[in-house]
């Protein structure tokens, strides 16, 4: 098994979900936390260019309580981690190799009035839209911890 030093900036994608699960014994909170990050740049024909990576990370104990708590959808957050690779044999006897995002830091790099801005921009633009139309739900995680 390898290990490799990852750090992400971005936007959270969906609203983080925590659980407890059993780990040797004893219970631990996990929490999983999926972060787009784009990359933009100029082609050799002049053409801009975009491309968005997503990256779920899993988050364990007092950290993952604390994404469950106070990170939503649209946050804009780093995240310290690593990249791990995984091997194993499935049922069918296939080897399968993964790989395995683990963050152990999680930092919210927007003050909580700039958050509260763009929460009021994205709420006044689902209350203009069309008829028919759902408006977004807010973004304030507050997802509870779920038994395993």
């Amino acid at each position: 098994m390898s290990s490799i030093e990852v750090r992400q900036i971005g936007h959270v994608a969906v609203a983080p979900v925590g659980q407890t699960v059993p780990v040797k014994g004893r219970s631990q909170t996990k929490a999983v936390i999926t972060v787009i990050s784009n990359n933009r740049w100029i082609d050799g024909a002049g053409q801009r260019q975009e491309r968005a990576t997503s990256i779920s990370w899993t988050v364990w104990g007092k950290l993952a309580l604390g994404v469950c708590g106070s990170i939503g959808v649209g946050n804009k957050v780093g995240v310290s981690g690593t990249l791990e690779s995984r091997h194993y044999t499935n049922k069918e006897g296939k080897d399968v190799y993964t790989f395995e995002f683990t963050g152990w830091s999680v930092e919210q790099l927007e003050s909580k009035a700039e958050v509260d801005a763009r929460r009021n921009r994205r709420d006044a633009r689902a209350n203009e839209e069309p008829a028919g139309k759902t408006g977004s739900k807010s973004s304030r995680s507050n997802t509870p911890v779920k038994e395993a």
